[in-house]
């Protein structure tokens, strides 16, 4: 519980340095750094029992089997052998 609350102290206050900082821009309630950060200070509150189960996932899986692959590189090996594919130069 402690961990959830810093995490989202943390993310509120990025939002108000977002809102009330105004490095890029005039300060201003609008500011989209200061709603993204208040958006994903939301996020982190309200889903944290998802976010303990991906990190509880990942540990999980690598009790199991060490060397299994991340299912996101499972996911993505099509696309990176078609992007490191050579092709031959003609002769």
């Amino acid at each position: 519980m402690a961990l959830r609350i810093l995490s989202t102290a943390i993310m509120l206050a990025l939002a108000a340095g977002g809102f009330f900082s105004g490095v890029l821009s005039p300060a201003n309630p609008l500011d989209p750094f200061g709603i993204a950060f208040l958006a994903l200070s939301g996020v982190v509150w309200f889903g944290w029992e998802m976010i303990q189960d991906a990190f509880a996932y990942g540990e999980e899986r690598r009790r199991v089997g060490f060397g299994t692959p991340d299912p996101i590189l499972v996911r993505l090996g099509p696309l990176l052998s078609v992007l490191t594919r050579h092709k031959r130069l003609p002769k």
